[in-house]
């Protein structure tokens, strides 16, 4: 039965293929990078190939490579219950050739599970395309074609799919490994914030967390630099504008945000292009150290979830706050905090940890403070 709940690697691999794509759908599971395209689609056209983009996407960034040495043992128990459920008949890890010594493990230990893939160091890498043609340099029939006839007459332009692959970066398939194994559901994201002034912090923070208060806890006075800085949310190349002016208005973690990059309000972001930043000795959660969330209940390709709570009811952490419609694309939603709901307004969960909460971290404050 496709329910989220611990299961051990035997009861993985014998889940069916229906049940497995439900159990994504439910944990709401996207591309944890890029456009966010709902994982389980994916998976209902399986392919021979399975292409783990491990090539950061951005410069500075850190935490495929810190996510893949946590967890390395859970990343090979994955591709064993991925060839068995869907058939997969090679995983091929891409990773970047400056990265090598961080993936020697995975070459040590391949023994035809998978097999590892140099790719030259640039950052278009982070394109599934791009990647996929380096990968196969000398094997063009498995490039993705530009453009694909369709029967009515009409073209589309190619997919990784129409050349038998399919693309999962890092952290989506930590989420696949969390729902198929423990039952989890995505309330996280994996997040870099860092600048030319401000050193990298890796921390994994509830999804819809407040930008500006990310900022705060990472170090930077939101008060003293108000109007000074933008919040991009990206990296140099690939990006969005997060808080276009610091101390006016705000962003929020969506399943897609990799990083926040903090730099002088009116530079342009490609400035920063050679940013070099330092490995963080580990990742922070911030799991239950934020005051509030904003969590949307669909997306850019999502038809929003139906909601289960309503104003004013209490919610725990990891509960179930919106239920996938049948239509279009549509996935779970889950509360990433204890909480009450204060608005559900334009297909937005707002969740606040209350009065208690703001008393306790004040108080937090002035201990530190007095240390």
């Amino acid at each position: 039965m496709a329910e989220l709940k611990q299961r051990s690697l035997d009861e993985v691999k014998a889940l069916s293929q229906e049940d497995a794509i439900e159990i994504m759908r439910q944990a709401g599971i996207v591309g944890a990078g890029g456009g966010g395209f709902p994982t389980y689609f994916k998976y209902k056209n399986p392919q021979p190939r399975l292409i783990v983009n491990c090539t950061e996407s951005e410069p500075g960034y850190w935490a495929d490579k810190m996510v893949h040495k946590e967890y390395f043992d859970q990343f090979l128990e994955l591709y064993e219950a991925m060839k068995a459920i869907f058939g997969i008949e090679k995983v091929i890890m891409g990773v970047h050739f400056k990265d090598e010594e961080w993936f020697k493990r995975y070459d040590e230990n391949a023994d035809g599970l998978y097999e590892v893939v140099h790719v030259v160091d640039k950052y278009s890498m982070g394109e599934e395309k791009t990647l996929i043609k380096n990968i196969f340099y000398e094997n063009k029939d498995k490039w993705v074609p530009r453009r694909v006839e369709l029967p009515d007459g009409n073209k589309r332009p190619g997919l990784p799919l129409d050349a038998g692959h399919v693309v999962n970066n890092s952290e989506t398939l930590l989420n696949i490994y969390n729902a198929l194994f423990f039952g989890k559901p995505v309330t996280t994201k994996y997040l870099q914030i860092f600048g030319p002034d401000l050193p990298l912090h890796l921390f994994e923070v509830p999804l819809g967390a407040s930008a500006t208060e990310l900022l705060s806890l990472a170090g930077v006075d939101v008060e003293a630099e108000a109007g000074n800085l933008s919040v991009i949310d990206g990296g140099p190349y690939l990006n969005e504008m997060g808080i276009e002016s610091l101390g006016e208005g705000d962003a929020f973690v969506r399943r897609t945000t990799n990083g926040f990059l903090v730099i002088p309000k009116g530079v342009a972001s490609k400035e920063y292009a050679g940013i070099k930043t330092k490995q963080p000795e580990k990742v922070e959660s911030l799991v239950g150290k934020v005051s509030g969330v904003n969590l949307p209940l669909g997306g850019r390709f999502l038809k929003p979830a139906t909601p289960l709570i309503s104003e004013g009811d209490t919610v725990a952490y990891e509960q179930k706050l919106g239920e996938p419609v049948d239509e279009g694309f549509s996935i779970g939603v889950w509360s990433s905090m204890d909480g009450t709901i204060s608005s559900i307004e334009d297909e937005v969960v707002a969740i606040s940890a209350g009065e208690e909460f703001k008393e306790e971290a004040e108080a937090e404050a002035e201990a530190e403070a007095r240390r």
